[in-house]
């Protein structure tokens, strides 16, 4: 089983590869997620700025109010 990190960095990658390989119809579906893959790693890592934090406290908000996780728990500590 992949790690949250390495499945992050995959995910970068694989993206950063879409905008190069498929040009102007992905680029910008494949920013959008770069940007959240970024945000969390940064996060993870302890560098993220106050947007990186506020956009993983809105998805996490989300999580929590459709119950997909626990109102205590983080969706990316789990």
């Amino acid at each position: 089983m992949m790690n949250l990190e390495e499945f992050i960095e995959n995910k970068i990658n694989t993206y950063a590869q879409d905008i190069i390989d498929k040009g102007d119809k992905y680029d910008q579906l494949s920013l959008g997620e770069i940007s959240f893959y970024m945000s969390l790693r940064s996060v993870l890592k302890g560098t993220a700025t106050k947007q990186d934090i506020g956009l993983m406290d809105a998805v996490n908000d989300t999580l929590q109010a459709l119950e997909i996780i626990e109102t205590d728990e983080t969706f990316y500590k789990k």
